[in-house]
């Protein structure tokens, strides 16, 4: 079973494949990046330079998007030194769908999803590889969804449990008896990672959020860009704290952003919403800027950290297939 990381050029994701070379040999390990376009610069150039420091020969794909209407997409190999802040996949998916937004955020599933496993169907065999993601252990709710991860932290559970229980499911554990009703509930969702052969980091070792920033104190680079900042940098998926805070950061990144969603594709009748509308609420961007209008970006940041937007599973902190 070939093993494959797909790299979402973050922190955490970067060190899943330091791992994945120290526990399985860089021969046996491929590594994958799905790239939206829409990151931030300097995301970019972590990626290459995670690349070039672990040798990881990153394979890297562009959902393409060029068929029309009713056709599914493919997708292209692009070289590393081509990727880059340039929205294209992203401009290409909402000329042809649409603009995705918070009530229906396919984005993910079209751009990285897919795109992953046609790519990995088509080079090792449907069933063939398994794909390991990184989720550390103290994010509970990304490793199982939001509505298991709420009662997993509300018995009480740990981190370090879950990752027991992701290792020993099968097993007569202590762990595994204490779930007691929501056993059940987790079971179904192993059988459904299992199904896909998705892995998540935290079965591999219990390193937390912590565990991870000190490993990168130690390495000759690092990630220059703050949370806010990280996966697509508008990501309707934030909180609005963190996109004002990305447009006072990135104006020139924000007036491209607005000027990707004009050139999209006007959604269908029977949804009666505008492409604009994309963020909580029923907003557009500019609605949510708006909000802060009067604030200087220290004041905003200053409003972010109050109130803890910038904790373990506040917001996701990078944009994973599968999740």
């Amino acid at each position: 079973m070939k093993k494959v990381v797909s790299f979402s050029g973050g922190r955490t994701s970067a060190y899943l494949c330091h791992l994945m070379i120290e526990l399985y040999g860089k021969e046996n390990v491929d590594f994958i990046y799905m790239d939206t376009g829409a990151e931030h610069p300097k995301t970019y150039e972590f990626i290459k330079k995670v690349d070039k420091y672990l040798g990881l020969n990153l394979v890297c794909l562009r959902g393409d998007f060029n068929q029309p209407l009713g056709k599914g997409h493919t997708y292209k190999i692009i070289s590393i030194n081509d990727i880059c802040h340039d929205l294209g996949p992203y401009r290409e998916m909402v000329k042809k769908y649409g603009t995705p937004g918070s009530s229906s955020a396919w984005c993910t599933s079209r751009m990285k999803e897919e795109t992953h496993d046609k790519y990995c169907n088509d080079k090792y065999g449907k069933g063939n590889y398994e794909t390991w993601l990184g989720i550390r252990a103290d994010e509970p709710r990304r490793v199982i969804g939001e509505h298991l991860g709420i009662k997993w932290v509300s018995r009480g559970l740990s981190a370090y449990d879950l990752t027991i229980t992701l290792q020993h499911i099968e097993l007569n554990h202590p762990v595994i008896n204490g779930i007691g009703d929501i056993y059940k509930d987790i079971q179904d969702f192993i059988n459904k990672k299992i199904d896909k052969n998705i892995r998540f980091m935290t079965e591999a070792c219990d390193a937390e959020k912590e565990d991870v920033l000190n490993w990168w104190d130690n390495q000759p680079f690092d990630l220059d860009i703050p949370e806010w900042l990280g996966n697509c940098v508008f990501c309707f998926k934030k909180s609005d704290l963190k996109i004002a805070a990305a447009a006072h950061d990135e104006p020139e990144l924000y007036q491209e952003w607005l000027e990707m969603i004009d050139s999209a594709t006007e959604r269908s009748e029977q949804e009666r919403i505008s492409r604009h509308v994309m963020y909580r609420k029923k907003r557009r961007i500019e609605q949510v800027i708006a909000t802060f209008d009067g604030s200087t970006g220290d004041e905003i940041k200053a409003r972010m950290r109050g109130a803890k937007h910038l904790d373990t599973g506040s917001c996701s902190e990078s944009c994973e297939v599968f999740q």
